[in-house]
């Protein structure tokens, strides 16, 4: 039983949620009996092993366009089944661009599965009220590509994954097809604390911010994470708290030059760049005060899994795949007035905060749980095995 899996930029995981599955997923199938082979991106094609797992370097093109994780994949596919097609059952594919390299594996007599992640040619059409006029046509392009490569992840492999039940039902209505598969991700188990309470106190000090005296987000700082109207909500709220929002704030980007003209000069807006210890994240998140998740478009949000682990109140935006995951372990809200009736609301006690948090531990254990999730796919794999074999 050897499984595939390209289009990550390789493990341990250090940059994002593909990796992070990859990880999760490789040590549990691992664990059952499975041989993993694992594409990375490097400088150079050579190969090494992770904790049993066969990581196999693949150098990578640098860039902009949105062809190029494409390219890369086909450059993984072709080597990687070049040296090991004998070894290799089932080829994954983390994100909608492996569409294309999916030929390559059908060639080699693979089956294949592709996961084409949430929607993204929807994020442009949101995205490209920020931009220039004269980038338009780009865009405009760019979301044709995109669609494509969504429409040949549902078409071209055995099974197609959706990590929630609002992607599936979006792959079938628009694609026409039934073998769209869902399979949840997970959410990672929260480890016993790394800092003394008098450290947590020195880390939100460090930020000016004192414990429940402020409600947070953190996320990728693109329009459809609708960061405009956590701001608008949060200045029309009468609140004495303060609305922390850590980010990837490019000052050159449309939409953040937007943000920051919004926030003008609010104190208590503090608008911060990434955080990439998780330790320090998690000290964030474990004392605000409140949670804020404006994501619109994409499926099973890992961001939003990890604030769950830490029973905070959640005010999430009205939308079918945020409501998936939550349930009634969040607060809902439709605009910017009703985020600001929200909060305050909640802060006057408004809300049933044991059923909350109950909720939200109930949601982490029952259905993201990366030990099902893997026992899933060990399912799955097994399943196209047989088919391959048969």
């Amino acid at each position: 039983m050897r499984i595939a899996f390209i289009g990550s930029r390789g493990i341990p995981a250090k940059y994002g949620g593909n990796e992070t599955f990859v990880e999760e997923i490789s040590k549990r199938l691992m664990e059952k009996g499975f041989q993993i082979y694992v594409t990375s991106e490097s400088n150079r094609f050579f190969e090494d092993g992770y904790n049993g797992i066969i990581r196999v370097h693949v150098p990578s093109i640098q860039g902009k366009s949105v062809t190029i994780p494409s390219v890369n994949d086909v450059i993984a596919t072709t080597y990687l089944l070049l040296r090991h097609s004998k070894d290799i059952d089932v080829v994954y594919y983390v994100a909608p661009d492996g569409a294309l390299s999916a030929i390559i594996a059908k060639l080699f007599k693979k089956k294949v599965v592709i996961n084409p992640d949430g929607i993204e040619w929807k994020r442009l059409i949101k995205r490209s009220h920020y931009i220039p006029f004269y980038m338009i046509p780009l865009y405009l392009t760019t979301m044709v590509y995109m669609y494509l490569m969504e429409y040949l992840s549902c078409k071209l492999p055995e099974i197609t994954i959706a990590d929630s039940g609002g992607i599936k039902d979006h792959l079938e209505r628009t694609h026409k097809v039934e073998n769209v598969v869902y399979i949840a991700y997970g959410a990672r188990e929260l480890l016993p604390p790394k800092f003394s309470k008098k450290e947590e106190m020195e880390i939100l000090d460090k930020f000016g911010l004192k414990p429940r005296e402020y409600y947070l987000t953190v996320a990728r700082i693109v329009a459809e994470n609708n960061i405009h109207l956590e701001i608008e909500g949060f200045k029309k709220a009468n609140s004495t708290k303060k609305l922390v929002i850590v980010g990837n704030f490019n000052k050159k980007d449309p939409y953040t030059k937007y943000l920051f003209k919004l926030k003008e000069d609010d104190e208590n807006i503090i608008l911060l760049n990434p955080i990439y210890d998780k330790e320090v994240l998690g000290v964030l998140r474990k004392n605000c005060f409140a949670y804020i998740h404006a994501y619109e478009v994409g499926g099973t949000n890992p961001s939003l899994l990890e604030q769950m682990l830490f029973k905070r109140p959640i005010l999430a935006y009205d939308v079918p795949f945020n409501k998936e995951v939550l349930q009634e372990g969040g607060i809902y809200f439709k605009d910017a007035e009703d985020l600001a009736n929200k909060m305050e609301m909640l802060e006057r006690g408004g809300f049933d905060l044991r059923l909350i948090k109950k909720t939200q531990i109930r949601r982490i254990k029952r259905q993201y749980n990366w030990e099902k999730v893997a026992k899933e796919y060990e399912r799955l794999f097994k399943f196209l095995i047989r088919r391959r074999q048969g």
